[in-house]
């Protein structure tokens, strides 16, 4: 026994020594040994998965920029992302959030009737009941979505993260989206059309035929009269004159009706196929790939008109580019809120969000909080302003009283801040924001003051125009309302229109016909809706 004691002794001595010897090393060795996985904060690194649409598919969003690398070395992470567009978004996240594939983070864009599925079967990561506290500031900004409360209330807790599309700026309640008309004015005044705040579907239609028939650009056969996608075809011509083209509503007496089947949207097919059977629209404007038509008016000039995408965020970059392929964009560029043949703005509420962040269900708690942590930064001060203007006293400073003064011209360095061609391609919501640049936008000293008051009175307009009945706030009844019938019930109501307007014989025929054959996935819904 007194053998095996002193041998005892003898080893915890020999360990002691071991231990003391490693530490004293490793205390030695300093920084040099972070690339063990710990950086100077204590963070042990990290690497991230993320699908989104705004990517640049194969940029490293880890190191390929100063911006990409001033998050990556802040929060000490790696982040691979792959990038989606406008096409297939929607499909190819549903894809791989149903097979259980999908990356460490997503950005979704939300549609109830599948989000409602991924919390049902568990495919998507439930929150921490804490995690307001953890990281207050995302918090609020989550508060001011309107939707992140709705749902959470609904599903018992958290599993969207909505993006705020204003924070402090919010414009108007109900909030009218950003797609605008641009029209070419030299060209308008030149064919004698007139410039206003607003136009009806059939006054565009009336400035198509006008420049189709005069050519005031000298464009000859690559001449678009309206440059448009099937997408903004149909917020165009159908979306604008019927409020409830692609859902449900409740009518004076209470009853829930399909807005499919509605008066409104047999007549803004009506002027839809007027203009593509006119020459107005692009006879094959429904193979127009993401947002080219754009291309059409403002990079080649072969467009007089198009209607799309409008946000305060990109207005600048949009005038740049006219600016060096066309002219001046504040003479030439004529921008309008487009109305119903009522003489009203049509929209639902917008809801203040685009896009949610959602994260795999099977993500490690490191990767979650770490990534939290980069949306907590960037809804701080400080983060917004980076995530909008760059870098701190690179790219911007503080003025006085706090003002933001921006150190970047974009003349001198002969290129923009953000995208694939400016300073930081990396530029985007890749990097960690929950509030969208629609809200910074409007006092971005980077952004010309001209163009700033031209988005804000569009909002006013749009305010101003609308009713209660044509421009409503949300009926979250509908909006929430999940059901196997509501998911049989969820048509591709843009491709359904734009191939009853592209196709032979009597529209109103083959619209009642279309509006007959889908009864048996609508009426559930209605039943439903209406026994609530």
């Amino acid at each position: 026994m007194h053998f095996s004691k002193k041998w005892l002794w003898i080893v915890t001595v020999l360990v002691m020594v071991f231990i003391v010897s490693a530490c004293s090393e490793k205390s030695k060795s300093g920084s040099s040994n972070q690339s063990s996985g710990d950086d100077e904060k204590g963070l042990s690194h990290v690497s991230f998965t993320m699908a989104s649409v705004q990517g640049i598919e194969g940029f490293d969003y880890t190191a390929g920029d100063g911006l990409a690398k001033y998050y990556s070395d802040k929060f000490n992470y790696s982040m691979e992302v792959t990038a989606l567009n406008w096409d297939n978004w929607n499909e190819r996240l549903r894809i791989w959030i149903n097979s259980g594939d999908m990356q460490d983070i997503a950005v979704y864009n939300y549609i109830h009737a599948d989000a409602a599925t991924y919390v049902d079967q568990g495919l998507i990561k439930k929150f921490p009941d804490d995690w307001k506290t953890r990281w207050p500031n995302v918090a609020a900004v989550y508060e001011k979505t309107t939707l992140g409360p709705k749902i959470e209330e609904m599903f018992g807790g958290t599993y969207f993260i909505p993006r705020a599309r204003f924070m402090d700026n919010l414009p108007g309640d109900p909030l009218a989206n950003h797609q605008s008309l641009y029209l070419r004015k030299d060209w308008a005044e030149a064919v004698g059309f007139p410039i206003k705040p607003s136009y009806t579907t059939s006054e565009i239609i009336e400035f198509g035929k006008l420049i189709k028939e005069k050519d005031p650009g000298a464009v000859g056969d690559r001449l678009i009269p309206l440059a448009e996608n099937t997408n903004h075809a149909v917020e165009l011509f159908i979306a604008r004159n019927s409020t409830y083209w692609n859902s449900f509503y409740q009518d004076k007496n209470g009853e829930y009706q399909w807005g499919g089947a509605s008066d409104d949207t047999l007549k803004g097919l009506k002027l839809f196929q007027e203009a593509y059977n006119a020459g107005v629209l692009s006879p094959e404007f429904y193979t127009v790939q993401n947002e080219e038509h754009d291309q059409q008016f403002r990079i080649t000039g072969h467009a007089g008109a198009v209607f799309t995408q409008a946000p305060t965020s990109n207005l600048q970059t949009v005038f740049n580019e006219f600016q060096a392929n066309i002219g001046d964009p504040y003479e030439n560029i004529h921008m309008a809120t487009v109305v119903g043949e009522d003489g009203h703005f049509h929209q639902r509420d917008l809801i203040n969000f685009w896009g949610t962040i959602i994260f795999n269900p099977d993500i490690s708690d490191e990767k979650f909080e770490r990534y939290m942590d980069v949306l907590d930064y960037n809804a701080t001060r400080e983060g917004y302003v980076i995530t909008n203007m760059g870098l701190p006293e690179e790219d911007w400073t503080y003025g006085n009283d706090d003002e933001i003064v921006s150190l970047y011209d974009e003349k001198t360095e002969g290129k923009p801040l953000a995208g694939t061609d400016g300073k930081y391609p990396s530029w985007g919501y890749l990097l960690g924001s929950t509030i969208l640049f629609d809200d910074f936008a409007f006092d971005n000293p980077n952004t010309d003051e001209r163009i700033r008051k031209i988005s804000k009175q569009l909002y006013e307009d749009r305010t101003k125009l609308g009713t209660p009945e044509t421009f409503p706030k949300m009926d979250w009844t509908i909006y929430t309302h999940d059901s196997p019938s509501m998911k049989r019930a969820q048509l591709d109501y843009v491709t359904e229109y734009a191939n009853l307007v592209t196709k032979s014989g009597d529209l109103e025929k083959n619209w009642n016909d279309w509006v007959q054959s889908n009864m048996s996935l609508i009426q559930p819904v209605l039943d439903e809706l209406n026994a609530k």
